[in-house]
């Protein structure tokens, strides 16, 4: 039995959208108004797409879309977000993620992104593909009733999806740009994002608005949520994003979303796990982190590019031996690096400790300590004090997050 893996033809859109569906266990109803849907959206790009054929039935995807990612410091590195990843039960085991993962990881070092990246649905699917978990993500649980917020004092303005399209957008790529595992948004997933781009049939994103302007009038800070009335007002608000790119705005926003009347619940989920919610209001007690798990994953594929893009809280050096079977990012590397600037090139050196490609991925945003990695076995230290000073190197000033789901 042959497998073909090769970039689909607007032709195989229909078979597979069936096949895709079938591995996210969504239901075949969607399969029809789906395939023109998304053939549409991936149609000027079907080169960062791979599907794999058996007999001519799609058995397999990987699709790739290009993201700039923040790393510690504010900066921008070029990075490759693998999404769409499925086999069918009928094929696993047989190489075929695999192949396609190979294809695109060549494809995106040929590009010069310098790291890939991705949200696992498994953890132990991507580890042996060079990838590492760098963030973390949070569910919030607040009993409203129970924690005493503040009323908000100001500057909020109920708007419409339509009119948070114009307005949100700057305010997203300002604060993405604050924290290290930040995601850029094109004008196509701002409108999927929103319900205003969406395949017929389905209602898309259906909740309501809300946008903060700071003391000068400009817009800072914005709040999608969303909530269904139940039984009398024992109801629960789901934030679905709430962005800002100030501290007063993000203050308001959380105290909007605590004050809305009918409410007992309210619940956020894919949140930073240091949110400072708890300490906006009386009881922090009552603002629970009810569930905690890795979010994006990162594999780096140019270390020079990727360790010299960020920036670094304190001076030192450190000769990385990374270990990478793929080899994109295999070497022995030389980090020379301070609050003023860094380099990394190859060298000949001796290396002070070797890691593998999966816990640099890790470490490179701040999301986990080289330390703790080292603990368990990880990594090896050559030289005394080397994983002390790779770890105070690579640490960041807050902890990384995804801005966004893909």
């Amino acid at each position: 039995m042959t497998i073909e893996i090769r970039h689909p033809e607007p032709e195989d859109a229909g078979d597979l959208l069936r096949s895709i569906n079938t591995a996210f266990l969504a239901p075949p109803s969607r399969d029809p108004a789906m395939a023109t849907f998304w053939i549409d959206q991936v149609k000027p790009d079907l080169q960062r797409t791979w599907a794999a054929f058996d007999r001519g039935s799609a058995v397999g995807s990987l699709r790739s879309v290009p993201f700039e990612l923040t790393v510690p410091g504010g900066g921008t590195v070029p990075a490759d977000g693998v999404t769409l990843v499925t086999v069918a039960p009928t094929h696993r085991r047989r190489g075929l993620l695999t192949g396609m993962m190979a294809q695109d990881l060549a494809a995106a070092a040929e590009r010069g992104d310098a790291v890939s990246i991705l949200i696992a649905s498994e953890w132990r699917i991507y580890g042996r593909y060079g990838f590492g978990p760098a963030t973390e993500a949070a569910e919030w649980t607040i009993d409203k009733l129970r924690v005493g917020a503040p009323v908000p004092t100001g500057g909020l303005e109920q708007v419409s999806t339509e009119r948070l399209l114009e307005l949100g957008a700057p305010v997203y790529d300002r604060a993405r740009r604050q924290r290290a595992g930040g995601l850029d948004r094109d004008d196509v997933r701002w409108r999927r994002q929103l319900g205003l781009l969406r395949p017929e049939g389905d209602p898309g994103w259906d909740g309501r608005a809300v946008v903060h302007r700071g003391a000068d009038g400009e817009v800072d800070g914005y709040l999608r949520w969303r909530a269904e009335w139940g039984d009398g007002p024992d109801n629960t608000l789901t934030v679905d994003e709430l962005v800002a790119a100030t501290d007063e705005a993000y203050a308001q926003l959380w105290r909007f979303a605590l004050a809305v009347d009918l409410i007992t619940t309210v619940k956020a989920e894919a949140r930073r796990v240091d949110e400072a919610l708890p300490w906006l209001v009386a009881d922090g007690r009552h603002v629970r982190q009810t569930e905690r798990y890795d979010n994006l994953w990162l594999r780096v594929l140019d270390v020079p590019a990727a360790l010299s893009g960020r920036d670094y809280l304190c001076a030192g050096r450190v000769v990385l031996d990374v270990v990478d079977p793929a080899g994109y990012a295999a070497g022995r590397f030389a980090l020379d690096a301070s609050p003023d600037g860094a380099t990394c090139r190859p060298t000949t050196e001796s290396a002070g400790l070797t890691l593998p490609a999966t816990a640099l991925g890790s470490a490179y945003l701040g999301g986990h300590r080289l330390g703790t990695l080292a603990a368990a076995g990880l990594v090896d230290e050559h030289s005394p004090g080397a994983v002390a000073t790779a770890d105070r190197l690579l640490g960041a000033d807050r902890a990384p997050w995804a801005t966004l789901h893909f």
